[in-house]
């Protein structure tokens, strides 16, 4: 760790070999210098900070020290000629962590120097955990707003999206559209291929909806079991007869084999999509039942369709 000597020529010249002696890195600086030398040292510094407590110049430096963020891990040692309760009062008040009255006891000084060390050392063993910490609550964050199975966005995350869209549309009066895909005779899959096959079979039907949505806007979700959701702001029904029909396809074309469905050899989708524009008497809600129906009709018409309203 590095030790910056601010003072004058003679306690500089008396300071610095002894404070090498004891292990540290030792810079020093002139009153004049000091502010420029101290700003270019992002790592915890020690500083033995001259000019007396009541000194205006060892007093404004200390306090432009605290105050300055990239600074935050200093730890300043007052060196005054004073010793008086008022002057180590107002030396405190600067900011100063510690202080030393001339002349400095090197016994005294090498102890103070170790406890500023111990003291900057558990400061920034605190921020480096403080900043793994953030990041980790902010992964943390991220992964509930997914399915833990498929890695894509869940419900809860598709409900509060669906949210935020429509009352956006509601401003702007831009079409909003909700497609629901399901994938056919998947209770059946799972009997034949066992239930790791059919998460497998889970995953790669998410990652083919995520890599069909094209736009940064959109979102791709697991709605519940073998259930998929997409939701596309700012898009028409055309528009959005155009995605669900390469959804459909995209899936047919992994050529998953299904040797228990009643209409493929391959695994195939029924999706359902519906598009509005929101008003002030429909709701959200109404725009995912009607996509429901919409996919009921396609299940009903014969599956492996996409049927909209």
């Amino acid at each position: 760790m590095k030790v910056m000597i601010v003072d004058d020529e003679a306690s500089r010249a008396m300071l610095e070999p002894m404070i090498k002696e004891w292990g540290y890195e030792v810079d020093a600086a002139a009153g004049g210098e000091a502010w420029r030398a101290l700003r270019g040292e992002p790592r915890p510094l020690l500083v033995l900070l001259g000019g007396g407590i009541s000194g205006p110049g060892g007093l404004e430096l200390c306090a432009r020290l605290k105050k300055e963020k990239t600074l935050s891990q200093v730890y300043i040692i007052l060196l005054t000629a004073k010793s008086g309760q008022d002057e180590i009062t107002r030396g405190f008040e600067a900011g100063a962590d510690d202080y030393l009255a001339k002349p400095v006891h090197p016994a005294l000084l090498r102890n103070r120097l170790a406890v500023g060390r111990r003291i900057l050392e558990y400061q920034h063993t605190l921020d480096t955990l403080s900043r793994e910490l953030a990041a980790k609550n902010q992964e943390l964050a991220r992964l509930g707003t997914l399915d833990g199975l498929t890695a894509i966005d869940s419900r809860g995350r598709f409900t509060a999206r669906l949210g935020e869209e429509w009352r956006r549309a509601l401003r702007e009066a831009t079409p909003l559209s909700v497609i629901l895909v399901d994938i056919d005779f998947f209770q059946a899959y799972n009997e034949t291929y066992g239930h790791q096959a059919g998460d497998e079979c889970l995953k790669k039907v998410a990652r083919t909806l995520a890599a069909t949505i094209a736009r940064a806007g959109d979102l791709a979700a697991r709605y519940g079991g073998e259930e998929f959701a997409v939701l596309l702001p700012n898009t028409d029904s055309l528009g959005t007869l155009v995605v669900a029909e390469a959804i459909r396809v995209a899936v047919a074309t992994l050529g998953i084999e299904h040797k228990a469905s009643a209409i493929h050899r391959h695994l195939t989708v029924s999706v359902g999509t519906a598009t509005v524009v929101p008003d002030e008497l429909a709701s959200p809600e109404a725009l995912v039942a009607k996509a429901e129906e919409a996919l009921f009709h396609a299940k009903q018409s014969g599956r492996n369709l996409v049927r909209q309203l």
